[in-house]
């Protein structure tokens, strides 16, 4: 119902524009766009070689794609604002995000998205966990190796080297070898939402709207860690027993990616997919007054 509702608005957008006697193409960006600089758009979009048009010309007029590619582009500029001048890889999502607006006003919407997104990661993204990893040892002699972040570390004994990951650890007997590592876990696939949705949700009673994470179970997992990220805010990592999560969001838009997790071992995470969050209207209160008798 609700895609079906999203489908039919989307319909109702106007599709084309007549250009009236005596507008300029920044005229008529103004009044179906709301933005004059959008005549370089519909240039590209209309395949004209100047500003100039003809009372009367039809004009294709851009798409839904459009204003996620404005929302993407906004979230993109606000973090490189944000980010310190001395911030690796800064100088990179700048002209990530200089490509991201040209690509925008050649009216290459979907391809303005991905590139705003890429700058917004170069800037957003994690910083590189310090190593970090703790050896314990028994009276048997028994030595565990736990790493915790970080690079791989490598234990080597009798003349074998076994590198353990983060989430990792390994248990050497003495005067044995490390145990061969275990069949890697595979990386969780997501599934829902799609890349790139936009969620019109209902608002919900008492506190923000609820919304399901679902990826594809990997088997061996005995559980799943999803890394949340949104625009404006600080990072949450959750913990899910089965392969989806409910969680409940405010309005805005929002990274995840997901990875397996089984006993002493750790998947790859999958690669992050993107949707927006937003709250439907409300509805219209319908108010009926009975006729009075009284006079």
């Amino acid at each position: 119902m609700k895609s079906s509702l999203l489908l039919a608005l989307l319909m109702l957008a106007p599709t084309e524009a007549v250009v009236r006697d005596g507008e300029s193409l920044a005229e008529v960006a103004q009044r179906t766009m709301g933005d004059r600089g959008g005549a370089s758009e519909l240039k590209a979009l209309n395949g004209l070689k100047d500003n100039a048009v003809v009372p009367g010309t039809k004009l294709k007029l851009p798409g839904p794609n459009r204003e996620l590619a404005q929302r993407v582009l906004t979230t993109a500029r606000n973090a490189l604002a944000a980010a310190d001048t001395k911030a690796a890889r800064r100088e990179e999502a700048s002209a990530k995000l200089k490509e991201a607006e040209a690509y925008f006003q050649g009216a290459r919407y979907d391809e303005a998205a991905q590139a705003a997104d890429g700058a917004w990661k170069l800037v957003a993204g994690p910083a590189p966990q310090p190593t970090a990893f703790t050896v314990n040892v028994t009276d048997k002699g028994i030595t565990t190796v736990k790493s915790r972040s970080g690079q791989p570390v490598r234990v080597e004994a009798e003349g074998v080297t076994r590198p353990v990951h983060p989430g990792e650890s390994v248990s050497v007997e003495k005067g044995q070898p490390p145990p061969p590592p275990r069949a890697p876990l595979g990386v969780p696939q997501p599934t829902s939402p799609a890349n790139r949705l936009k969620l019109t949700v209902q608002p919900a009673k008492g506190g923000p709207s609820p919304v399901t994470l679902a990826w594809k179970a990997v088997e061996g997992a005995e559980g799943y860690e999803v890394e949340l990220v949104p625009a404006r805010g600080e990072k949450r990592t959750l913990q899910a027993s089965a392969n989806q999560l409910r969680v409940s969001l405010t309005a805005g838009l929002y990274r995840w990616s997901v990875r397996a997790v089984a006993h002493e071992a750790r998947s790859e995470a999958s690669a992050e997919q993107g949707f927006e969050v937003a709250e439907a209207p409300a509805k219209p209160i319908n108010l009926q007054v009975q006729p009075s008798k009284w006079k």
